[in-house]
């Protein structure tokens, strides 16, 4: 078996170069025109499918960036809450109230005023 196909591939290659085929012009000449189509249907498409396909990834940043704005807004919000809540916790009425109540922290009835400068403690004591 190994000999005849080595033989037919042999008389392949013998056979002259000069015989013209019918059909095989013809099949050429459809193959050519076939692919001129098929190239110039893709020419014409392909300007649609970009422009369709920059849309897409166009659509998808807009949606993104909605949803960043969305989401900067809570944040603002939340933080507008936030600084609500600690001006309400630093308020003086309520520190005083829980150094009174809970720490039983008292204000003092007379204030006492001096200095902690002793040049002038010595000079009132001199007096």
């Amino acid at each position: 078996m190994i000999t005849q196909t080595l033989q037919s591939v042999d008389y392949i290659n013998s056979m002259p170069t000069d015989i013209v085929i019918s059909g095989k012009k013809d099949y050429e000449s459809t193959r050519g025109i076939f692919h001129n189509v098929i190239l110039g249907i893709l020419m014409i498409l392909m300007p649609f499918m970009i422009s369709t396909f920059l849309n897409s990834v166009n659509v998808q940043s807009e949606y993104n960036m909605q949803r960043i704005r969305a989401e900067v807004m809570t944040l603002e919000k939340q933080n507008v809450v936030m600084k609500l809540e600690v001006t309400k916790l630093s308020a003086p009425v309520r520190i005083q109230k829980i150094a009174e109540t809970k720490l039983g922290m008292n204000l003092p009835v007379r204030n006492i005023y001096g200095s902690s400068d002793v040049s002038q403690l010595s000079e009132h004591g001199r007096r």
